[in-house]
């Protein structure tokens, strides 16, 4: 079953019926919403792209039941020609309801899906995690609180060891 119902595809296309959509579904890691939304002009595009933002968010988004789903929609915005830096920081960067994208010139869906939300061009596997660090305790300030009972109040042992920590590092800067 798809999260997009024939009547809200067919609401999308009498709102904005001079645009073009397509929808698609990617299942990674739970179901990813992603609006495919071709563009004539930059000029329609700076005119056009908050309402189509707001209207999914309304019609679509809010009907959605399951967290992972709300929180990953992308709006790509795709054009034949080049987008202005200014407007695409702006759209880019705009929090609001989805991830919204700018693609121009125009690309194929499947690579978009590829670079944009499987990032298949990562390599997992040859991932090496980095090495944890080793911990050395330091000697005066373990020799301090070895012996110390830890209980959920302060006590006089733990405050009395405190400044003891606080002279001797004190002692050490000079």
């Amino acid at each position: 079953m798809s999260y997009l119902t024939k009547e809200l595809a067919s609401d999308i296309e009498n709102e904005f019926s001079d645009i073009t959509f397509e929808y698609r579904e990617i299942n990674f890691g739970g179901i990813i919403s992603a609006f495919f939304i071709y563009i004539k002009s930059e000029e329609e595009l700076a005119i056009k792209w908050r309402a189509i933002t707001e209207f999914i968010a309304i019609h679509f988004q809010s009907s959605l039941r399951n967290e992972f789903s709300i929180w990953n929609i992308y709006l790509f915005f795709i054009l034949d020609n080049e987008v202005k830096d200014d407007l695409k920081y702006t759209i880019e960067n705009d929090t609001f309801s989805s991830r919204k994208i700018i693609i121009a010139p125009f690309q194929d869906i499947d690579l978009i899906i590829d670079e944009h939300i499987k990032n298949d061009n990562i390599d997992l596997q040859s991932s090496i995690a980095p090495e944890e660090p080793s911990f050395d305790a330091n000697p005066y300030i373990w020799g301090i609180l070895k012996d110390v009972t830890y209980k959920k109040r302060i006590s006089d042992e733990i405050k009395n060891g405190h400044s003891e920590i606080i002279k001797k590092i004190k002692a050490e800067k000079l």
